[in-house]
């Protein structure tokens, strides 16, 4: 039996749509109401900015949706409004427990046409202020990553009947695939470096405290299971640094934004659950 070639064509089936986030550090004007990573944020002037164990969020990124539109091919984000990203970088959380919630925020606004720059809370260190970055976005196939494509394959009978390995999958697999780990997207599937992330998001959000690794409790893994699969990537970044700033997440790690399905295609961004990945 040729595994490569079935493999082969079970990535291809698997592929889905992304938005890969490319950033060129901002020497021009302040960004106001266009795509951006750091910067001060474009938003209302009553705008209250969250919080997290005392800590202000720091500002990621804003999305003019309506710029991305024509890059998001299977139409799941809203076609107009601004999305907003924040993340609590000092006490540096991991969504391994649901005591992280609010650790990371997302905003969403369909209307902004009256928003201004706001400016950042009288006590948030300058490390913590990102500097503002213009974007370049680009549609791409995304790919599983080979730890989730092997979780997949496990269920495949041809895989059971023939017991393939680990060890003997991953050169396959980088026969068929090499990924690239460092960017920033929205959408498609994560570049994983430590675990499959779907698993967990459902295990925590349901009131697990799975510590550094899924392990959910007896009677609970079919309803994980179930739970995990209305989960999917809305957002993903990766280091953000120049000459002379750099904030990195953990070890040259990631972090993920995470939401579920009907959540995103209501429009509700309230409950998204965040995972902090590195090596």
């Amino acid at each position: 039996m040729d595994f490569k070639k079935i493999m082969a064509e079970m990535l291809d089936s698997l592929k889905k749509n992304e938005i890969d986030i490319s950033t060129e550090f901002n020497n021009n004007s302040e960004i106001t109401d266009k795509s951006k990573i750091g910067g001060r944020p474009y938003l209302p002037k009553d705008f209250i900015w969250p919080y997290y164990q005392g800590f202000p969020l720091s500002f990621l990124a804003q999305i003019n949706l309506e710029e991305v539109n024509s890059f998001d091919k299977d139409k799941l984000l809203p076609n107009a409004g601004m999305l907003y990203f924040f993340y609590e970088p000092e006490t540096e959380e991991r969504g391994y427990n649901p005591q992280c919630k609010g650790c990371a925020k997302v905003f969403y606004y369909e209307d902004f046409s009256s928003f201004s720059l706001i400016d950042f809370p009288e006590d948030m260190g300058d490390d913590y202020k990102i500097p503002e970055f213009k974007v370049n976005l680009k549609s791409n196939k995304s790919f599983p990553s080979y730890e989730d494509f092997y979780l997949l394959l496990k269920e495949q009978k041809f895989f059971k009947n023939h017991n393939i390995s680990f060890k003997d999958f991953v050169p396959i697999y980088s026969e068929l695939f090499i990924p690239n780990h460092n960017y920033t997207k929205l959408l498609g599937y994560p570049e994983v470096i430590q675990n499959s992330m779907e698993v967990q998001c459902a295990a925590v959000t349901m009131g697990l405290n799975i510590g550094n690794g899924v392990n959910p409790s007896k009677g609970y893994e079919e309803e994980i299971k179930k739970a995990s699969k209305d989960w999917i990537l809305l957002f993903q970044m990766d280091t953000i640094e120049t000459d002379d700033y750099e904030l990195m997440f953990g070890d040259s790690g990631h972090i993920y934004f995470w939401i579920r399905k009907k959540d995103l295609a209501n429009k509700n961004f309230e409950n998204i659950w965040l995972i902090l990945q590195c090596y």
